[in-house]
């Protein structure tokens, strides 16, 4: 079963001008053997409030995949 804490959410900055900014979800136990991210955003903080926002709607879909 999934646990929120096994999931997060790094930021990176990227060379791309002028929204060098992106969010990466992550697994700490196993990689997830598919990349989650979005980029595009002008500032880190921007970044991270937008991959919090994603990791709660996966984590939300996920539980309910596995309730089935």
């Amino acid at each position: 079963m999934a646990t929120a804490p096994d999931y997060y959410i790094v930021t990176l900055e990227t060379e791309e001008r002028p929204y060098p900014w992106r969010w990466e979800l992550r697994r700490h136990s196993r990689p997830m053997g598919v990349r989650v991210t979005e980029g595009g955003y002008q500032s880190q903080t921007a970044a991270e409030y937008a991959g919090r926002q994603a990791l709660a709607k996966f984590l939300e879909a996920l539980a309910r995949e596995e309730r089935r």
